[in-house]
């Protein structure tokens, strides 16, 4: 038997592994979207179709090079896309506040040390410890 050699190399490879995972796990992410969707309460799924069009749009314009190269969408298909976008965002907009907290996000949490000052909380190996993140700031 004559031995494949392959042109592209790891770097290359890896790239294809990694851009194949992120699809793949974004499908994932997508159908399981919108079965909850469909599961949701009437009065919710309005707002929940909105921001889920609006993650699909974002996805899109993350890859827009690709799917122009590839032929996969339209210039003016791609042209819409930010029109799309700005669209989705006025339409959420009146709800944000809504959506925010229906996250549940307390004020301990608003309050991490990396929120407070990041620069100052990556400036050292902090291990996750929120101790001498403390002790920086006292001193």
């Amino acid at each position: 038997r004559k031995a494949v050699v392959s042109t592209q190399s790891t770097g290359e490879q890896q790239d294809l592994v990694q851009a194949a995972a992120r699809a793949y796990s974004e499908r994932l992410i997508s159908a399981l979207t919108a079965e909850k969707i469909e599961r949701a309460d009437a009065e919710l799924q309005p707002v929940l179709k909105k921001m889920y069009n609006l993650f699909l749009v974002s996805l899109l314009q993350e890859n827009l090079g690709c799917y122009l190269t590839n032929g996969l969408i339209s210039k003016g298909g791609a042209a819409s896309l930010r029109e799309d976008f700005n669209r989705l965002v006025a339409e959420i907009a009146p709800d944000a506040l809504a959506l925010a907290e229906g996250f549940g996000i307390t004020e301990e949490m608003l309050s991490a040390p990396i929120a407070r000052d990041w620069e100052l909380y990556n400036s050292y190996d902090n291990a996750g410890e929120m101790e001498r993140y403390e002790d920086i700031v006292r001193s």
